[in-house]
């Protein structure tokens, strides 16, 4: 004989409450972590490159790596969710930063590079939490959390 739980109910209000919140974190976390990103992987392009026309490929090969994360996350969300996706996609991207400060230790230029692609996919996984703020949403709510969250990241990025 099989036994029955009772329904749990789930006071989506509530959830919704705390994803914002988490989501809020996450966004301004994420963006202090691009903000810097950019910045330093440019000068260190700059140093370990030697040139200052090459100072930009690193910002480049970020937002290459943002295009191409989004694709892959956005894949990934469909199948497993989206806090498994963002928080992949977080995930590469502090990954990508452990290698852009080794590849200043170590000064490779090409480490560099890969750090930066990896590096935006904390870019992407930044404007997938902003979608994620409007799931559970009330619909005449939908455009605060998802402005809430947006206004995070450029509490991160200042």
């Amino acid at each position: 004989m099989t036994e029955l739980r009772p329904a749990v109910a789930v006071d989506v209000a509530a959830v919704q409450a705390r994803t914002v919140r988490t989501l809020v974190l996450a966004q301004a976390v994420g963006a202090i972590g691009i903000t810097i990103g950019i910045a330093t992987a440019s000068l260190l392009a700059r140093d370990l490159s030697g040139s200052e026309s090459l100072a930009g490929l690193a910002g480049t090969f970020q937002v290459l790596g943002a295009a191409v994360a989004s694709y892959f996350l956005g894949r990934l969300m469909s199948r497993r969710g989206r806090r498994f996706g963002i928080t992949t996609g977080f995930l590469l991207g502090a990954s990508g930063a452990v290698l852009a400060v080794l590849a200043g230790v170590v000064g490779s230029m090409l480490l560099l590079l890969v750090g930066a692609v990896l590096i935006g996919s904390t870019t992407a996984a930044n404007n997938a939490s902003r979608y994620a703020a409007t799931d559970l949403a009330q619909p005449e709510h939908r455009g605060r959390a998802l402005s809430t969250v947006l206004w995070a990241t450029t509490i991160g990025a200042v």
